[in-house]
């Protein structure tokens, strides 16, 4: 392509080369939503993930991200399709298999688009002379990236606060690049008043309004936005409505009510967090709601119309094409000597190598599989849970003592009650042992 074209046209034909599958550029202005989510934190509703209160300024200005050389001046907003097929029906209700985000079925991400970022910046360098690096960051840095996905016109923010791109739906991820060079803007998208007159326009939603809940079938705002011709996934061309409308489907079908409300997610609810990011013990009362979910949950992007019918596709990052066997992990496999991933650290590392799975870490990982094995209350699972009460990580015994409970409320085994009794009287750790108390009183319901 020669000099004649526009630098931005440029970028973005590279960004596709590259295999991003969105590109857009915005200006460095103030995030949209920064006070939303700074009470949002002071809410307390991050819960463990205590990265996200550092740097909340350099979240709301990006600018500020500019350590050395030139000021920031422009956003390139990319997004990397992941999806490939929806679940199986035979696999998604099979009570004896995990299931994993489908997010997760690849290998790590970040590991795959942090270097292409690196080579887009290195493009941009040698298009314009620049000697100074872009800031390239992909979910890791302190920025608010779905604000900048609507503001550069890639797509909506949905209900369930996924960024929904119209013709592609949520399955996306999201990175940027800050750049000093002045480049040419997409437009963002084109607000529309709503629907009915008694409704409050987005622009006038308040803070306070959506962290008390906004009403789940109000149509609260929808935009015209400019789709990317020539985006490989693409399976429409021109503009389209993004709206979520007075569909509420997200919302209701979270098993764990986790919304607050429209955009509004309580993050200590919410099974991806549980799963994923934290490292306490999983609240009593929210375990059985987890079924067999065992690494994130896709529920509110799978009953999303927006990404109802999407065509079969591969992604353009080769490493981002599912491992079959991390779609749907027998949930027993792990605890076999011939494969004791569940079991021993080096076989936890070697099974998951280069995957998402590696951050929940093993104790956490046993800690939801046996969640999932104590949803499915089959006594099949009984020697592999009275094995893990022996676990040298508290996670691991709390959770297995409490599935073995799950299990003898509907099978007075007496093995796994002597197990149960034997494992109280060793443990040492307080938690793990009012977990193996209850376990032990079958008409009592966990709390």
């Amino acid at each position: 392509m020669n000099s004649v074209t526009p630098l931005a046209q440029r970028i973005k034909t590279e960004a596709r080369r590259l295999g991003f599958d969105l590109c857009r550029i915005t200006p460095v202005t103030a995030a949209p939503h920064a006070d939303f989510f700074a009470a949002w934190l002071a809410q307390g509703y991050s819960g463990e993930m205590a990265y996200l209160a550092r740097n909340v300024e350099k979240r709301r200005q990006p600018a500020l991200l500019a350590e050395k050389g030139p000021p920031f001046a422009s956003m390139l907003v990319l997004g990397v399709d992941y999806y490939q097929f929806a679940l199986p029906a035979n696999l998604r209700t099979d009570p004896s298999r995990g299931l994993i985000a489908s997010y997760a079925w690849g290998e790590d991400y970040h590991e795959l688009i942090r270097p292409q970022l690196y080579a887009l910046d290195a493009f941009i360098c040698a298009q314009t002379g620049r000697t100074t690096p872009g800031k390239c960051l992909v979910d890791t840095g302190p920025v608010l990236e779905r604000d900048w996905a609507q503001r550069a016109g890639l797509g909506f923010t949905g209900k369930n606060c996924c960024t929904i791109v119209p013709g592609m739906g949520s399955w996306i991820f999201l990175a940027v690049i800050l750049v000093p060079e002045q480049l040419e803007s997409d437009p963002p998208p084109t607000p529309h008043s709503p629907a009915a007159p008694t409704i409050t326009p987005p622009a006038q939603i308040t803070v306070q309004m959506t962290l008390e809940g906004l009403p789940p079938r109000a149509p609260l705002g929808s935009w015209e936005i400019q789709l990317e011709p020539d985006a490989p996934a693409a399976t429409h061309t021109g503009t389209r409505t993004g709206t979520c409308g007075t569909c509420s489907r997200c919302l209701t079908a979270c098993p764990t009510d986790a919304f607050v409300g429209p955009f509004h997610l309580d993050a200590q609810r919410c099974i991806s967090y549980w799963t994923i990011e934290a490292r306490s013990p999983v609240p009593r009362a929210l375990r059985a709601q987890f079924g067999n979910r065992i690494f994130g949950c896709d529920i509110c992007q799978e009953v999303c119309p927006w990404n109802s019918r999407l065509p079969h596709r591969q992604p353009s990052l080769p490493g981002l094409r599912a491992y079959h066997d991390r779609i749907a992990i027998p949930l027993l496999e792990g605890f076999d000597p011939a494969t004791p991933y569940w079991r021993d650290p080096d076989a936890f590392n070697a099974r998951f190598r280069r995957s998402p799975i590696r951050r929940a870490k093993r104790a956490g990982m046993v800690r939801n599989v046996c969640i999932a094995l104590g949803n499915w209350g089959d006594p099949v699972a009984v020697p592999a849970l009275i094995q893990t009460l022996e676990d040298t990580e508290p996670l691991a015994r709390g959770h297995a003592a409490w599935a073995l409970g799950q299990i003898l409320r509907r099978h007075p085994l007496e093995n796994v009650r002597a197990a149960l009794q034997e494992a109280t009287v060793r443990e040492s750790v307080s938690w793990v042992e009012e977990d193996l108390r209850l376990a032990q009183s079958p008409n009592t319901q966990s709390p």
